[in-house]
């Protein structure tokens, strides 16, 4: 669970939200986050979040992969001296020479794929902190099916909490609680 102290308002309209968060950005007011039970388009912007890293770490992965690909194959057909064995492969009518490149295309171009794959899967975990055993930061059981949540620290707020809870009421919220040590107060309803 969130050990952080938050003002929440509960949503049943995405448009209200993306407004909310729009009118709370332009006050100076910090978003801690908003949870979803479906992907909002442009929230992420609306909140002010930059474009993830994930795809830098997809190409080195991705890069890994070739060049893994392209050495293990250059290794079993030739031996650690870099000289040919005694017994060279002919692989498609290709002699096992240094040209022998079109034909190891297919194995380079799979282990460029798997390597992406995989690895961006490991980074993405290990990025979002879903790491096995840890315990999801629910705020309410309703963010899952049809609710929409917007959470604020009030530390770093830059407004009234009056003013922020009346442009909270105004953009529709129907509900707002206040978390405090892992309790939850209901503000208004």
């Amino acid at each position: 669970m969130l050990d952080k102290n938050l003002i929440v308002g509960v949503y049943d309209n995405e448009d209200n939200l993306m407004s909310t968060v729009g009118r709370l950005r332009k006050k100076g007011v910090e978003i801690f986050d908003c949870f979803t039970p479906y992907p909002v388009h442009n929230l992420d912007k609306e909140m002010g979040i930059k474009r993830s890293n994930l795809t830098v770490g997809a190409f080195i992965c991705g890069s890994l992969g070739f060049l893994s690909g392209t050495l293990l194959q250059f290794y079993m057909m030739t031996n650690h001296l870099g000289t040919f064995k005694s017994w060279p492969m002919n692989i498609g009518g290709k002699p096992m020479d240094y040209l022998m490149l079109p034909s190891m295309m297919p194995v380079m171009f799979e282990l460029t794929i798997l390597f992406t794959a995989f690895g961006i899967g490991i980074l993405f975990f290990i990025r979002s902190r879903m790491i096995h055993g840890k315990i999801a930061a629910i705020l309410d059981p309703r963010q899952t099916q049809d609710r929409l949540l917007i959470a604020i620290e009030p530390g770093h707020l830059g407004i009234s909490r009056d003013e922020l809870n009346q442009i909270l009421k105004e953009e529709g919220a129907i509900e707002l609680r206040e978390r405090k040590d892992g309790e939850q107060v209901v503000i208004n309803v």
